[in-house]
Parts: structure tokens; C-alpha cells; sequence
């Protein structure tokens, strides 16, 4: 198994510690409207490469950034942020969700979708020589899936199929969870491919043993000292349940954000690992648990099957 980052495969030596959820980049422009003129690359580059240091320097050695295309999705940056700072970086083919869809989602149909996504997979992301290294979908809220989202589900589990590549979902709530939970059984689709992305929405005890049991992976990725009490509790609770083995650790942060001056307040990348895991591991759970969730799960979780 390898992970795909954005100067080329690696293994999971390589690989090391793995922040499975994060961003460098985000522009929230409606419509699939964002393009490289909102923003400057050198811009975004200097300003993200000192956090990429200190989160290196913090003994983690893979971040993969979460942007989609049309959201802030940009493998130059990546590219160079990867040679510059010699962290490893993974991109991702996919879309996210509305209001955030160009117009011509909502006409495509699944396998057009998804022969695009592919042909990524296969030559690269435009002109950039750059490979995704996973599909990043997402489910707008509410207590079921619509038929856009309903689409884009098939579309990626079309590319997963046909590329080996894993899916990150963006899901917020336990509703929202089951309805797609329902459509991949359904289509027998290996959920073991499939990541929750926002788990430590859904609090359902039940629910959480279910995703777990068919092989899908659960991104606890609120991991912050500002919420230290709720997420270590939470981690306690999954451990309890029986699905400790399906979780991943990551932050959601960062990020250099499109329209605000020199990209806004950019969060650090490596709070989780200077500060959170010693604070947790004092307050019961198991160091080398903590550890497996950003290593092994982490790596079985974003790898390239044939």
C-alpha cells in the first residue's frame, strides 16, 4: 500500500505521522466561481510555509489537504509548499457542496462525473503533474441526501472503484450519516474506502459501532485544546464501544482564506501533537493509541488499493 502526495507515492515509513484533515487553502466563493486570480501563490506560500515547519518540526511528517477543486484546491501551491518545506502534502479529486458547485454538476450525470475524477486519477490534474490522492465529497446538512449529493456519492464511488482511491466525506449529523450509510450497503460498496469526515457530529453510540463494523472509518477532526473536555470524552467513549480500531485524529484547520487580507488568521498545524495528545494521554488514554490513529489507521485509511 502507498499513499499518493503530491510529489509522488510514498510508504508508510515515509509516511509517519498523518494529519488526515486539514487545509492550506479555502475560498468560499459561490457558484465554482473561485479561480487562481482571487488569489496570489506566492502569497499563500510564504504565509503557510512556517506553519508547515513547526508542524514538521512537531514530528509529523504527512498533512492532506481537504479543498476540493473549485473550494481552494490548488496543486501548485501544494507543490511547492511540499519541495519548500519537505513535508509530504496529498490533494484530492472531487467537489464539494452547495452553494459551492459550478453549473454543470447539477446537468452531468454520475458517470460523467466520475470519468472525470478518474481521468484525473489517471493523468494527473491538469497541466500540474500532480495525482489526487483521494475523492472529498460532502453532504450539505439536514436529515437526508439530496439528489445532487445522491450523484455526487455515486460519481465517487464509481472512482473509488475504478482508481483504488479512498473517499472523504464531509458530514455533519447522525441523519445525514444513516442515508448514505444505507445507499453504500445497498450498492455493496467496500466502506472500508469510505471516511466520515466531522464523526464527533453524529453522537450516536449505535450508530458509531454500525460505521465501524462495515469497515468504515470514523475523523474525530475538531482535535483542539478549545474543546479538550468534549473531544477526549468522546475518544474515551469510542474506545469503550469497541470501535477505537476505525478512528482518525486531524484538527480542520489552517487556513489561508480567499479575500481577506494576507489570507486572514491562519491557524497552526501542530497544536494537536505539542499539546493535545500529552494532555490527553495524562488524562487516560492510551499514548499508543493515540499514535496508531495517526499512523497505521491513518495510512490503511488514505492508501491506494489496486
Amino acid at each position: 500500500m502507498t499513499l499518493q502526495t503530491v510529489l509522488g507515492p510514498i510508504d508508510a515509513e515515509q509516511a509517519g505521522r498523518i494529519l488526515e484533515h486539514e487545509h492550506v487553502l479555502v475560498g468560499f466563493v459561490e457558484d465554482g466561481r473561485l479561480t487562481p486570480d482571487d488569489y496570489d501563490r506566492e502569497d499563500v506560500v510564504s504565509r503557510v510555509a512556517p506553519l508547515l515547519l513547526q508542524l514538521k518540526a512537531a514530528g509529523c511528517s504527512t498533512m492532506v489537504d481537504c479543498a476540493p477543486e473549485y473550494l481552494g484546491r490548488d496543486p501548485y501551491i501544494l507543490r511547492q509548499l511540499a519541495k519548500r518545506t519537505g513535508l509530504h502534502l496529498i490533494t484530492n479529486t472531487g467537489l464539494y457542496k452547495k452553494p459551492f458547485l459550478p453549473a454543470f454538476v447539477y446537468s452531468a450525470d454520475e458517470r460523467e462525473l466520475a470519468a472525470q475524477w478518474t481521468g484525473e486519477a489517471v493523468s494527473g490534474i491538469g497541466e500540474s503533474g500532480v495525482y489526487p490522492g483521494f475523492i472529498k465529497i460532502a453532504f450539505n446538512d439536514g436529515p437526508a441526501i439530496d439528489e445532487t449529493q445522491l450523484k455526487l456519492l455515486r460519481a465517487a464511488m464509481r472512482t473509488s472503484l475504478d482508481t483504488g482511491l479512498p473517499i472523504q466525506c464531509h458530514t455533519i449529523g447522525a441523519e445525514v450519516a444513516v442515508h448514505a450509510y444505507e445507499v453504500m450497503k445497498q450498492a455493496q460498496f467496500d466502506q472500508e474506502r469510505f471516511i466520515w469526515v466531522h464523526a464527533q457530529t453524529f453522537q450516536d453510540d449505535e450508530l458509531y459501532r454500525r460505521l465501524a463494523d462495515e469497515g468504515g472509518w470514523l475523523s474525530v477532526d475538531s482535535i483542539r485544546m478549545d474543546n479538550y473536555r468534549e473531544q477526549v470524552d468522546l475518544l474515551h467513549r469510542l474506545i469503550a464501544i469497541g470501535t477505537g480500531h476505525r478512528v482518525l485524529l486531524s484538527q480542520d484547520t489552517g487556513w489561508y482564506t480567499v479575500g481577506e487580507p494576507g489570507g486572514g488568521d491562519i491557524a497552526p498545524y501542530h497544536l494537536m501533537f505539542q499539546d493535545f495528545f500529552p494532555a490527553a494521554a495524562a488524562d487516560g488514554l492510551d499514548a499508543s493509541w493515540l499514535e496508531r490513529c495517526v499512523t497505521s489507521q491513518a495510512f490503511e485509511a488514505m492508501s491506494l488499493r489496486d
